[in-house]
């Protein structure tokens, strides 16, 4: 008996050469199409290619419409088709890049759709977390700002203040020997986000002392003030100056605690979806990458963006999984 080729297969492209198994199949299975038959010609797994036509030895094998790579082998249809037969190789590539874009209308509401989330004041986006942050200047800090947060894990943390989602340490290898031109800055442009992201409610920052990243120069340079305190610095310190490790993360710990309370008394409100931004990486790619979270996450991509919100896909590179 004959299995329809659409209850177990999926051909993403009208041009490509294979299909993509919904479901593990064994040798010997006839599928039809149509006027068409093919018959797997080996145990084939769920997500992995199937052959649809024969491909001689160094013909490209096209999927989404794109080469994937070159046959390394004679592939007849039905075959299994995997590392075993398929390799990598050079070609010409057109780049008609934006080609298939597509504008989206904005969404006309009377009553824009919410979320439950943190108002984080005039010029920012609402949170939809509340975490303490301890942000490190430099790698020579890392340890010590990791020992803080750690002190924030046990049970009397959550009891003490269930409305804090957590203390955590944002850590890196740089923050010296780096020359104070543009690396200085792409790393005080990032950490002065992570003070002000919209899931953290606070922050402390930690540095040695003797680095170049100096953390008075970020809290200049990027505004790191409370708008409410305009004279006051944010909570800093630095290892050197209140003499060792084991001093500041005593201060650090102390300085957490200062501001703990107020984090916990902040509530959710109705916020408009137009606050969010989505941010997207690559978790790893397999056989179903391409034709389940990705797609998956372009949809809901599209449905924040018509709302006014913000969809940012990182690496690109892996926006089909091949």
């Amino acid at each position: 008996m004959n299995v329809p080729f659409d209850d177990v297969w999926l051909q993403l492209h009208p041009e490509d050469q294979v299909a993509v198994l919904k479901r593990t199949l064994k040798k010997g299975v006839r599928v039809e199409r149509g006027d068409k038959i093919w018959e797997t010609q080996s145990t084939i797994p769920a997500g992995h290619k199937v052959a649809l036509c024969s491909l001689s030895k160094g013909d490209p094998l096209l999927k989404y419409g794109q080469i994937i790579g070159f046959a390394t082998q004679e592939i007849h249809p039905g075959d299994h088709v995997h590392v075993h037969n398929l390799g990598m190789g050079d070609f010409g590539r057109d780049y008609r890049i934006g080609e298939a874009f597509r504008p989206l209308q904005r969404t006309t509401r009377e009553e824009p759709l919410t979320f439950m989330g943190f108002d984080r004041g005039p010029g920012r986006r609402s949170g939809t977390r509340n975490y303490l942050a301890i942000i490190s200047s430099v790698n020579c800090s890392a340890s010590v700002s990791k020992y803080i947060a750690q002190h924030f894990r046990g049970e009397d943390f959550r009891r003490d203040f269930p409305h804090v989602d957590g203390v955590m340490a944002f850590t890196h290898k740089s923050g010296c020997s780096l020359m104070p031109d543009k690396p200085l800055e792409v790393l005080q442009r990032v950490l002065a986000g992570m003070a002000v992201h919209p899931n953290i409610s606070g922050y402390l920052l930690v540095g040695l002392g003797c680095e170049v990243n100096q953390i008075p120069q970020i809290i200049q340079r990027y505004g790191l003030r409370d708008p409410q305190k305009p004279d006051d610095d944010p909570f800093h310190m630095n290892i050197q100056s209140l003499g060792g490790i084991r001093k500041t993360v005593e201060a650090g710990i102390e300085a957490v605690q200062k501001m703990l309370p107020r984090l916990n008394d902040l509530q959710r409100t109705a916020r408009p979806i137009s606050d969010l931004a989505l941010a997207m990486n690559c978790g790893g790619s397999d056989g179903h990458s391409g034709i389940t979270a990705n797609p998956a996450l372009g949809v809901a991509s599209d449905c924040l963006v018509q709302e006014g919100g913000t969809s940012v896909l990182a690496e690109t590179s892996e926006i089909y999984g091949a």
